[in-house]
């Protein structure tokens, strides 16, 4: 399905137009969300589309991967299918990434990865920078929700819940920059 400069799955338009919605500043920005297969062990990837990465930063291009099979066929949730507001929120997070790449230069932006690969102290703020973007956007309640959803160990080994603890901020501390208007 095509909306634009922004291409994604009729599976989850709802919560793909729902996350868009929250950042007027992606609108002229060229988004695919994608069902594919990557390396890394997790369930989502924001990134720029490789061939145009040495474009002008206007002119360049994003994607977003998500694993078909843990969004729409996950035998650990009901109705296999991981909740609306869930999606939204991790959806949020990925935009997150992307308005951070959006003003980088190409070589900056290629820094970035080789950091982001082999330190995890960048890696951290990556992520944290991320989630402020989605909480600056307006979308804490959805963060918050994925967040919940993703430290449940009903659906998810200990193993990658603490994982997440190491890499990301706490529910309460997503909560705390709302509350206290840190953003």
């Amino acid at each position: 399905m095509r909306k634009g400069n922004k291409k994604y799955p009729s599976k989850i338009k709802s919560e793909v137009e729902k996350a868009l919605a929250y950042y007027p500043d992606l609108e002229e920005v060229a988004i695919e969300f994608r069902w594919g297969v990557f390396t890394q062990h997790s369930f989502m990837l924001a990134q720029p589309k490789v061939p145009t990465l040495l474009r002008n930063k206007t002119q360049r291009e994003y994607q977003i991967i998500m694993r078909k099979k843990f969004f729409l066929k996950n035998k650990r949730v009901p109705n296999g299918r991981i909740p609306s507001e869930v999606i939204v929120g991790w959806l949020g997070h990925e935009l997150g990434h992307i308005l951070d790449y959006k003003d980088r230069s190409s070589w900056n932006l290629i820094r970035f990865g080789i950091l982001y690969y082999f330190s995890k102290d960048f890696l951290k703020k990556a992520e944290i920078t991320a989630d402020l973007n989605a909480v600056e956007h307006g979308l804490i309640k959805a963060l918050v929700k994925s967040k919940e959803f993703g430290r449940d160990p009903k659906f998810f080994p200990w193993r990658y819940i603490n994982k997440l603890k190491s890499l990301y901020p706490s529910v309460t501390t997503v909560k705390n920059w709302a509350d206290t208007a840190v953003i």
